[in-house]
């Protein structure tokens, strides 16, 4: 593979031009969602849809199935020892034979332009029909003659084609007996659609005739192909790919109809969820006839996993650089520099005292307490974190509406309530926000920083590895402290901010609402008494009513009152500025088993970035939706 300087900022699976290529870079531990689904019976035959925002791996995951992909994993499986077995789990491959024929079908190529025709509805979707049928069929040709490692089109008179046409699809005409007849013929087709777009003037004569459905699934059965007689493959599997390209009315159907058809056909649906309505958006799939799989929602609860996922994608990348940084993560530091930040550890020491002395000099009860932060037998990086761990619960003390004596506190008291009742996390974050101290550094954080989707996590690792390169030019240390990494991700994070209003709809309306909901996280995250640690990052939407329900029995989606709020949200969704994620929370109702279950809206974490808050997950509030649409109405809160 040609070196490149910086292999981070290479960023779709599209791009990697050998199937050994794309193998060697790519990391296949979200194959196991498909091996999951293949467990349950639901993987195969059926339709599914696979949803992500941009940058969340669905091109990349198709191509495991191309041909291609396929021969070469089975050519160096003693490389690819792991991912080789997750086929086999798959049915994909067996005893080294390749079992499935993979047709990729690009969604991106002149379908819009068949809504400029000059025809009625009912005639454009016949012309959409007609053009995916016949791409379909030639794809399925073209992937054929891949799984033989033949030649295109010289290799299409070796294939024979075997259909009885009892559906009537060929239009009483006499199928055709070989793949260059089949091409011939979808050519053909093609053709005549190219022609209607750029006519000016059709009549009745130039629509397509018979296609009123996307027969070619039925017409493209693994029987019905041979080559030298024998039968090539065992099933096909049909993936097409960014759906969303196409026109709502082209996408909704196209789904309706693979959906209401289905049949014994695998058909895989990839798409943003961009393309999905604000219903689909703020609804999940239970109880749907189709199979659904969101990327990102995946990986929710899999941390260690994805942690390694991407440490290994990162790795592999560094590999590939021709300026000779061969490791990512090793030159990512973890630990803080104490001695470049012993000034301020000091500064916020005793500004923190000195606060506490203020606050409580009416009373003795803390006072041993606060002597504990005048030690010198801590460093000052722990006694700066255990100061601010006083300073909260001090400032939660003197919260409490209590009617007991003043008898003082002891430091044994404080060392219990060091260790549970104030996490370091919560403490790092107040003493980054009261100083210069970076908090967001670390490959953890960095994979944190991802929300789930791995371009973001290259977009930051490419800003990262490049600081990397320079460093390496210049003859200094490789590897980029603590402070360096902050800079960075933050410059990141605003570039990545400005850009908003130029990718996004409702961009004025979005940007009002998350300046919002960032400046009520910060107020709550930083309050003195710390109620809600390590900090709050998401919502949940409560009805105005006294009763609190999930978002899809809410009432709120459906009130044309909340228009503006739920093509917010929904664009926050669609875009990956803010997650979904189920939590319980509450105590349980009479007769109920377990706890009340929320969707909760995080921030994408970068945005918690943006609004100095902690990256964790669970810290949310439950917010009233007449509440969120004044933060979209009004430029203040």
């Amino acid at each position: 593979m040609t070196k490149l300087r910086n292999p981070f900022a290479m960023r779709a699976s599209e791009r990697i031009e050998s199937s050994g290529n794309f193998l060697r870079l790519y990391d296949p531990s979200i194959v196991n969602v498909l091996i999951d689904k293949h467990n349950e019976g639901k993987l195969w035959d059926t339709v599914l849809f696979i949803h992500s925002s941009p940058g969340g791996g669905k091109t990349s995951l198709l191509r495991v199935f191309q041909p291609s992909s396929l021969k070469a994993l089975t050519g160096s499986k003693s490389v690819y020892r792991s991912f080789y077995l997750q086929m086999e789990k798959l049915e994909v491959v067996k005893n080294d034979r390749i079992e499935l024929l993979g047709v990729s079908i690009l969604c991106t190529r002149n379908y819009e332009n068949l809504e400029d025709l000059n025809v009625s509805s009912g005639n454009k979707i016949r012309y959409f029909f007609a053009l995916l049928n016949a791409r379909i069929v030639i794809a399925t040709l073209r992937s054929i003659l891949q799984f033989e490692q033949k030649s295109f089109p010289d290799g299409l008179d070796e294939i024979e084609y075997s259909y009885a046409d009892s559906e009537n699809y060929f239009l009483g005409e006499t199928p055709p007996t070989t793949g260059r007849g089949l091409f011939d013929w979808a050519s053909n087709i093609e053709k005549n659609v190219y022609d209607a777009i750029d006519s000016f003037i059709l009549d009745e004569n130039t629509i397509p005739k018979g296609q009123d459905e996307l027969f070619s699934f039925s017409i493209l059965k693994p029987e019905y192909f041979k080559i030298q007689g024998k039968t090539i493959f065992r099933k096909i599997l049909f993936m097409l790919d960014d759906t969303h390209k196409l026109s709502s009315s082209q996408r909704s159907k196209l789904e309706s109809y693979v959906v209401e058809k289905r049949g014994n056909f695998s058909i895989w649906i990839a798409e943003r969820l961009e393309s999905l309505t604000p219903k689909e958006n703020l609804s999940n799939y239970i109880g749907r006839d189709y199979e659904v799989i969101n990327l990102e929602r995946y990986w929710d609860k899999k941390g260690a996993k994805y942690r390694d996922s991407l440490v290994s994608i990162a790795n592999l990348r560094a590999s590939l650089s021709s300026d000779g940084v061969e490791s990512f993560e090793n030159n990512i530091e973890t630990n803080l520099n104490e001695d470049l930040f012993k000034q301020e550890f000091l500064e916020v020491i005793n500004s923190t005292h000195e606060k506490l002395r203020k606050l409580t000099s009416y009373t003795e009860k803390y006072n041993e307490w606060i002597d504990y932060l005048k030690t010198d037998n801590l460093s000052p990086s722990e006694l700066a974190v255990i100061a601010k761990k006083v300073e909260i619960l001090i400032a939660r003390s003197l919260n409490r509406k209590q009617l007991t004596l003043e008898f003082p506190y002891t430091q044994e008291e404080l060392t219990a309530k060091l260790l549970s009742d104030v996490s370091t996390t919560t403490a790092k974050l107040f003493l980054s926000k009261e100083s210069s101290i970076p908090f967001y550094h670390g490959i953890d954080s960095l994979v944190n920083l991802s929300s789930n989707n791995i371009e973001q996590f290259l977009n930051f690792s490419s800003d990262l590895y490049e600081e990397m390169l320079s460093n390496k030019i210049l003859g200094l240390q490789v590897s980029i402290d603590a402070e360096k990494q902050e800079k960075i991700i933050k410059r990141a994070v605003e570039k990545k901010w400005e850009e908003l209003t130029k990718l996004i709809p409702y961009a004025s309306d979005v940007i009002r609402f998350l300046n919002a909901f960032g400046d009520f996280s910060q107020s709550e995250t930083y309050q003195a008494n710390a109620p809600y640690p390590p900090g709050i990052n998401g919502f949940v939407i409560k009805e105005k009513k006294g009763q609190i329900k999930l978002i899809q029995e809410g009432e709120w989606p459906d009130n044309p009152a909340f228009e503006r709020l739920v093509n917010v949200i929904s664009t926050c969704v669609s875009y990956n500025l803010l997650e979904i994620r189920r939590s319980k929370q509450g105590e349980k109702k009479a007769g109920e088993k377990s706890s009340p279950e929320w969707d909760v809206y995080y921030l994408n974490r970068w945005l918690c970035v943006k609004f100095d808050l902690p990256l964790g997950y669970g810290g949310f509030r439950h917010i009233n939706p007449n509440v969120l649409t004044n933060w979209i109405i009004n430029d203040k809160k």
